[in-house]
């Protein structure tokens, strides 16, 4: 057997551990990095806040359109299957929307068509979709998005 591939692969995975975290995709914008993770999960809003605060960050805030123009173009190009969850909820003050992390009101929400709909009463956090914010239930299977000042 060649040494020549373990050494490449070796080569990849410590490139990949230096430029950021393992699992994440990485972006810089404004002097803020943003992250989202490789794998689609079941996790609740703690949970994808817990694993955002592992890598030293939180779930993203979109606090004015042109961060809402970079988060959208930053998930098009990740170009994974979603849902993408953000920090934006409702839960517990259905129809205002506030950031889970800091629980301060949500800033900038630029909503889909005929959104947010609540869909059987079930749905209080927000993902990007396409260019678009959606409402969609919580313990669902996706990816979320982290953001570290």
């Amino acid at each position: 057997m060649s040494l020549l591939p373990i050494l490449l692969l070796l080569g990849v995975w410590m490139i990949a551990s230096v430029q950021g975290y393992p699992g994440y995709s990485e972006r810089i914008f404004n002097g803020k990095k943003y992250y989202i993770n490789d794998r689609r999960e079941y996790l609740n809003l703690a949970q994808r806040n817990a694993r955002c605060k592992e890598i030293g960050a939180y779930l993203v805030q979109i606090d004015n359109v042109e961060e809402h123009r970079f988060v959208a173009g930053f998930v098009f190009r990740v170009k994974g299957y979603g849902p993408y969850f953000t920090g934006i909820t409702d839960e517990g003050s259905e129809g205002r929307y506030y950031n889970f992390n800091d629980k301060s009101p949500a800033k900038y929400l630029k909503w889909r068509w005929f959104q947010p709909d609540n869909w059987w009463g079930r749905e209080h956090c927000v993902e990007i979709w396409v260019n678009n914010l959606n409402d969609l239930k919580c313990g669902r299977k996706g990816r979320h998005i982290c953001e570290a000042a």
